[in-house]
């Protein structure tokens, strides 16, 4: 009996279900990474912990992302994105499941202990599935690489708006393990999604990859990368800043967990709105910086409301309608800011030399994980600090100061940057016609 050849996969819908499963996979990420906010610091306050160990906690999840980054480039190019997407998705799963045991340890030692140790093999989960994912898109979709990476942030603003009204919900309805148990079930249950639609990808591998290695290092000797990256870590320590303080404060007002955890879901959710909006805007007029520039003030506007600062004596103090008003001006900026980075990260790679293959990509790709979360490390970290020596204004003051002075840097780079190359090129063909014989070769 002859075998029936398998009936091969339109371009659109191999297209759907790729973008599909790989939007999906960057949700529950999101999801997994915000979940813990409306509800962590209390908890672990109840259990002895510091507001600043709390930070740190909170700060293990980024720094190892940040350093497992960093290596996923050559994994994927080693072992190909679907297989690191896959186990990426495997330990990110079990090992939430595994967190939400930490409920039932009362020793505090103990408890922090295994915090830190389950939030650390999530963020190497965590940052193995988005960076392969990340990788992915921009080799299957290179001509669209805007829309796809702006698509890729409202997913994951989806992601971090749901994570803490769910996380809020279910910790009110099962308690302290049923937020993890939930997300990490849901997680490991994409894996067979991810098997059957996404291993067909891993025979594309581009066959560019072995005539020019690309590392992440390579990569940030470009200027315009560098800045890019920056870019890239100042977004992260804003996303995160205020995970750690934000809860105590607002509780400090009257406020539920239920109630705090739709405030995280109005500042996503704003985000999330202004990323769609932003990723078709740059995708058709290519105005990249501009709108970084715009989103990184918009950003460090919405935190020195929030506090508010403590020079901004003509805002009304401890006043809740302002604290949702400053998220709803932080999320629009958080959604212009990122959305453009990472186009404007390939355009400038490419422009400086890096060749379009597969090594390339995942090394662009770390970029963005690797910087993102080492700015989301240093941010809880310095609000936990900040925080429990300075107060939640001043606290959310440096945030905004760190935001708006990334701007001025954006803008100085922008404008003086063209200039530079201009006196570099002119200084270089003047040099080439100083070495040039005065009278030419003649022979007379």
């Amino acid at each position: 009996m002859e075998t029936v050849p398998e009936r091969p996969w339109s371009n659109q819908a191999q297209n759907i279900v790729i973008l599909s499963t790989l939007f999906l996979v960057i949700f529950i990420d999101a999801a997994a990474y915000s979940l813990y906010a409306p509800f962590f610091p209390s908890e672990a306050e109840d259990k002895g912990v510091s507001t600043t160990v709390v930070g740190l906690i909170f700060g293990t999840y980024p720094l190892g992302m940040f350093i497992f980054s960093l290596a996923c480039g050559f994994l994927i190019t080693k072992f190909g994105a679907f297989s690191v997407l896959l186990s990426g998705c495997l330990v990110c799963g079990g090992s939430l499941i595994m967190f939400g045991l930490c409920g039932f340890i009362s020793d505090t030692a103990m408890f922090v202990a295994f915090c830190f140790l389950l939030r650390a093999t999530l963020a190497i989960g965590g940052s193995a599935s988005e960076v392969a994912a990340l990788s992915i898109l921009i080799g299957k979709f290179p001509n669209n690489v805007g829309a796809v990476t702006g698509a890729r942030a409202t997913s994951y603003g989806v992601g971090l708006s749901l994570g803490p009204a769910l996380g809020g919900f279910l910790y009110s309805v099962g308690g302290f393990t049923a937020p993890f148990t939930v997300i990490g079930c849901v997680m490991i249950f994409t894996t067979p999604w991810v098997f059957l639609f996404l291993r067909r990808t891993e025979k594309q591998t581009d066959e560019k990859t072995a005539e020019e290695s690309t590392t992440i290092f390579k990569a940030l000797r470009i200027p315009g990368t560098f800045i890019s990256a920056l870019s890239f870590a100042v977004s992260g320590c804003s996303f995160g800043y205020i995970e750690p303080i934000f809860e105590p404060y607002m509780i400090q007002l009257g406020e539920s967990t239920v109630n705090i955890g739709l405030m995280f879901l109005l500042f996503s959710g704003v985000f999330t709105l202004s990323a769609a909006a932003v990723t078709f805007i740059v995708d058709k007029t290519n105005r990249y910086r501009g709108f970084l520039i715009l989103g990184f003030i918009s950003f460090g506007i919405g935190y020195l409301m929030l506090g508010p600062a403590p020079f901004l004596t003509f805002l009304p103090q401890r006043n809740v309608l302002l604290v949702c008003i400053s998220l709803a001006v932080a999320g629009i900026g958080g959604g212009i800011s990122l959305a453009p980075i990472m186009p404007d990260l390939i355009r400038t790679a490419r422009k400086g030399g890096m060749p379009d293959n597969l090594s390339s990509n995942a090394a662009l790709s770390s970029i963005f994980g690797s910087m993102f979360y080492l700015g989301a490390t240093i941010g809880p970290s310095i609000a936990g600090v900040t925080d429990e020596h300075l107060g939640f204004q001043w606290s959310t003051s440096i945030a905004g100061f760190i935001c708006v002075g990334h701007a001025l840097l954006l803008l100085i780079f922008t404008v003086f940057k063209p200039i530079s190359d201009w006196v570099g090129d002119n200084n270089s063909g003047l040099a080439e016609e100083e070495e040039k014989p005065m009278l030419g070769n003649s022979r007379s």
